[in-house]
């Protein structure tokens, strides 16, 4: 099997990412510097008018609530998907920072494992999820996240953006709803691609113990020409040790059930550190 450039320069930097992490931590350990392993966010309890904390799970539902200032999680995805386009393997890091109070800064590095030469295959993603109001009695919490899609890829062309409205409930102590309406904007569309992107994704988390929470959500949108997709999609979050979370999710077309699916799972580790001004 060939490799491609961009996939060992993507090895290098998720190594290198590692490495300094793993050297950072273990610095901590004898110097007492303010880099520390913590609970991930999924796991934090506590905020105004509900309860909150991230949903950092490998699944697409997310939660208004940013990373807590100075927090910082690292993610570790694989992902397979059958289509009737064929079978995808995909491997991604995910670096997702609180860099100040209701500001994250959101890095993504996916790329399709096993076949280097598929259009866009490497392409980076930044981009910020910012908190605009905390949940207060029947008016819920409300964050936007803008994301960049950078053509850093195999034969990547153009600049990708998304727009995602975030809004959270909470129903009861340990259950919450969730609205996440979005759009995007394609510049090269690939395939069967539309160069116009959106959805309405409705859902609910519940935590089921202190180490295991669940999600359910349901998609309906569209992402490429024709009719709309619809998705169900079922994942959690297991804290399996004080500073290690595991992830999984899964989702099923509902237009073409039991032909068209994906399951992902991630491992998610939970690290103190600095924020902007702190």
């Amino acid at each position: 099997m060939k490799s491609h450039w961009y996939t060992r320069i993507g090895a290098v930097v998720v190594a290198f990412v590692a490495m300094t992490t793993a050297s950072a931590i273990a610095q901590d350990s004898t110097s007492g510097s303010s880099l520390s392993l913590r609970a991930p966010a999924s796991q934090y309890v506590g905020g105004g008018g509900g309860f909150g904390y991230t949903l950092s799970g490998p699944y697409f539902l997310r939660s208004a609530d940013p990373e807590e200032p100075g927090d910082y999680d690292l993610r570790f995805n694989y992902s397979f998907e059958k289509t009737d386009q064929g079978d995808t393997n995909v491997v991604e890091f995910v670096f997702e920072w609180g860099i100040a109070e209701d500001w994250e800064f959101i890095l993504m590095a996916p790329a399709v494992f096993g076949e280097g030469a598929v259009e866009s295959n490497g392409d980076a993603t930044f981009g910020f999820h910012t908190r605009l109001w905390h949940e207060e009695g029947l008016m819920p919490a409300f964050a936007v996240r803008n994301l960049f899609r950078l053509p850093t890829g195999y034969h990547g062309q153009g600049i990708d953006y998304t727009l995602r409205g975030i809004m959270t409930w909470t129903l009861a102590d340990t259950t919450r709803l969730h609205l996440n309406p979005y759009f995007s904007t394609v510049s090269d569309p690939r395939g069967n691609e539309d160069n116009f992107q959106w959805a309405m994704v409705i859902g609910i988390d519940h935590r089921v113990s202190d180490d295991l929470l669940l999600i359910l959500d349901y998609q309906n949108g569209r992402s490429s020409k024709g009719d709309n997709d619809q998705t169900i999609e079922f994942g959690g979050d297991w804290q399996i040790s004080e500073s290690e979370t595991i992830g999984f999710g899964i989702d099923f077309d509902l237009d073409d059930f039991g032909d068209d699916y994906a399951f992902r799972i991630g491992y998610i580790i939970g690290i103190g550190g600095p924020q902007i001004g702190g």
